[in-house]
């Protein structure tokens, strides 16, 4: 009996610390800061959400094209020599950067990753490697087009995986997509 005392509280203070950020967060990337949540602006423009790590910062948009396209945008920026393996790596490589969002019938990926500033190529001769591969040292940007299928309202779940270098982590940050009156945003899911 005395057991569940403190075992109640435990629980209550595990499920309100786990919470989905409702409000994207906003940053200055002139200081590299993560801002708290603030409300969302009348024009939309500026709307993103964000997850900062030591290694690196992961910046999540969705902006829309016209002719029911969106535009997903992921920013990475990498702080302290950090880095990872391009999506355009030709290797079959275990922690690859990719994104991942659930089976649907809902929403469509149009082409493919699109990667700026491109990767090159390079030769790596760590044991673990030992071959060619597209290492990221720097800031990039990824784009990838999503299309709507339905006017129904969209939720649905997603992540993007990579592995830092040198700390040598899998890493998966989660997000969600959601799609409503011709209106899309994402949000990363901090649970």
């Amino acid at each position: 009996m005395k057991m569940n005392k403190f075992i109640v509280p435990l629980l209550l203070v595990l499920g309100t610390s786990c919470k989905s950020d409702l409000q994207p967060s906003r940053e200055l990337l002139a200081t590299n800061e993560i801002q708290p949540p603030v409300t969302v602006s009348e024009d939309k423009t500026d709307i993103y959400s964000t997850y900062g790590a030591e290694p690196y910062e992961i910046k999540l948009e969705i902006s829309p094209l016209g002719n029911n396209l969106f535009d997903l945008e992921i920013n990475m920026l990498l702080n302290n020599g950090s880095y990872y393996v391009s999506p355009n790596s030709k290797g079959d490589f275990t922690g690859m950067f990719t994104l991942h969002i659930e089976e649907n019938e809902e929403l469509e990926l149009i082409s493919n990753l699109v990667e700026t500033p491109a990767s090159i190529e390079e030769f790596d001769p760590h044991p673990f490697v030992n071959g060619y591969v597209n290492w990221v040292r720097e800031n990039t940007t990824y784009h990838q087009k999503l299309q709507p299928k339905t006017k129904d309202k969209i939720i649905l779940k997603g992540y993007v995986q990579f592995t830092i270098e040198p700390r040598c982590t899998l890493e998966k940050i989660p997000f969600i997509i959601k799609y409503y009156k011709g209106e899309m945003r994402i949000e990363i899911d901090k649970c």
